[in-house]
């Protein structure tokens, strides 16, 4: 079986150009074109976004916050790594994730102190790039392997109860979430692709 995977252009350092996908089978679910589409453009949103902010801003503190420019976007990328394993849970049928036991202010503070500075240390424009679109096409490989009756199932995904459906948009969620707060900070203007 041919994936996402073997239908991209071999060469993802050159990301700004948008990842060319197989076209959609007969039996597939009708929810991934539109969810594809939309994390397609925001993939070419952040990375457009990677490559605005300034080298002077890259490590700038966020006023109030303590990440840098860079953490936060090692932040954003993080979502696409995290939403797949909600994804398959909810499609498995599971009643919950495991991050829904730990407290949300432990869990905040545990990825905001320790895990993102880790995570962010010795990330660059390049291995950010590099990470999202590899998560990117991981969660569209995901996302077209799901039957129709899974986009409906859901679960508190970590405390809030989604569906695999609104799952599948969180990272287009999160990205406009933290994407107006960067262009406050950072007086840009990102544009829609």
């Amino acid at each position: 079986m041919c994936t996402t995977k073997d239908a991209i252009r071999p060469l993802l350092s050159t990301y700004n150009e948008p990842i060319e996908f197989l076209p959609m089978s007969p039996g597939q679910s009708t929810h991934i074109k539109v969810v594809r589409e939309e994390l397609e453009k925001v993939r070419l949103r952040f990375l457009h976004l990677l490559n605005t902010v300034s080298e002077k801003d890259w490590n700038r503190r966020f006023p109030g916050e303590g990440w840098t420019i860079k953490q936060e976007m090692v932040h954003i990328v993080q979502v696409l790594y995290v939403i797949p394993t909600g994804i398959q849970q909810a499609s498995a049928g599971r009643g919950r994730s495991l991050l829904a036991i730990v407290p949300a202010g432990l869990r905040s503070w545990v990825n905001g102190h320790i895990v993102i500075p880790m995570m962010s240390k010795n990330a660059t424009r390049t291995t950010i790039a590099d990470k999202y679109n590899k998560a990117h096409i991981a969660l569209i490989d995901l996302l077209e392997a799901l039957p129709e009756g899974s986009w409906s199932k859901g679960m508190p995904y970590p405390r809030k109860y989604r569906t695999v459906g609104q799952m599948a948009h969180r990272p287009a969620e999160h990205f406009e979430e933290h994407l107006e707060h960067l262009q406050n900070v950072l007086r840009i203007k990102i544009k829609d692709v």
